[in-house]
Parts: structure tokens; C-alpha cells; sequence
């Protein structure tokens, strides 16, 4: 089952780093007055989120599910770790959300969403992280 885990770490780093550039992405695209860098960029954006982010994230997800349900692991730091996961798929969400305003209203500023999550983000991700590699608990 190596190649499960293989599955596994490789859908993690596309999703962690498709989270860590979307809200940079977002916040660039109401950046600029011309109307056809909008709409090009919102495309643009639309596709990073659609087409790599959502599949490694259902990968991620899908992947972990399987490994967890074969070891039959249930720890503490488990039960961290699936709350911090589900904090990036809460923030995978509100990526979409930015995704979908500045498609709609390109001229409107979504900086300080783009900031909190920018922020929050990298905290979950490493979080996740430490949590796997020390198991503490």
C-alpha cells in the first residue's frame, strides 16, 4: 500500500499549494481597471480552483480516508489533525466564495479576506504537519 500513501502525499502538496496561492491569486485580480485582465484573470482563477486545487483536495481527502480506515488508527492527535483538515476544506471553500465575487464584481476589494486566509492557511497547513510527524498524543 505504499502507493496509496504516494497518492496520498502528492494530492496534499497540489491542494496545500493551490490553497497557499489562490487568496495571492484572488487578491491580484482586483488589482488592475482593465476589463479584459478581469475577465482573463477570473478565468484564470476559476481554473486553478476547479480544475487542480477541488480534484487534489477530493484526492487528498479520498486518500487519507482509505489509509485511515486500513491502518484503523484512532488517536488524539488524529482527531486534531481531521479538525485542521477540515478547517483547509473550510478555507478551500472561501476561496471559492472570492472566486465567485470577483467574477461577479471585479472591481470590488477583497484584500483583508485574502489576508485572513492567506494567514490561516499556512497556520493549518503547518499544524497538520506537526501533528502528523510528532503524533504528540
Amino acid at each position: 500500500m505504499p502507493l496509496l500513501k504516494l497518492l496520498h502525499f502528492a494530492a496534499l502538496l497540489c491542494w496545500c499549494g493551490t490553497l497557499l496561492y489562490l487568496p495571492a491569486l484572488v487578491a491580484a485580480g482586483t488589482q488592475r481597471s482593465d476589463s479584459l485582465f478581469y475577465r482573463d484573470h477570473a478565468h484564470l482563477t476559476r481554473l486553478v480552483f476547479t480544475l487542480v486545487g477541488t480534484p487534489a483536495a477530493l484526492l487528498a481527502i479520498g486518500s487519507g480516508t482509505a489509509l485511515f480506515l486500513r491502518d484503523g488508527t484512532l488517536a488524539g492527535w488524529l482527531v486534531l489533525k481531521l479538525t485542521a483538515v477540515t478547517g483547509m476544506a473550510l478555507c478551500h471553500a472561501l476561496c471559492g466564495v472570492l472566486v465567485l465575487r470577483i467574477e461577479r464584481q471585479p472591481q470590488r476589494s477583497v484584500a483583508y479576506q485574502c489576508l485572513a486566509l492567506g494567514i490561516l492557511i499556512p497556520l493549518l497547513i503547518s499544524l497538520t504537519l506537526w501533528l502528523v510527524l510528532a503524533k504528540p498524543f
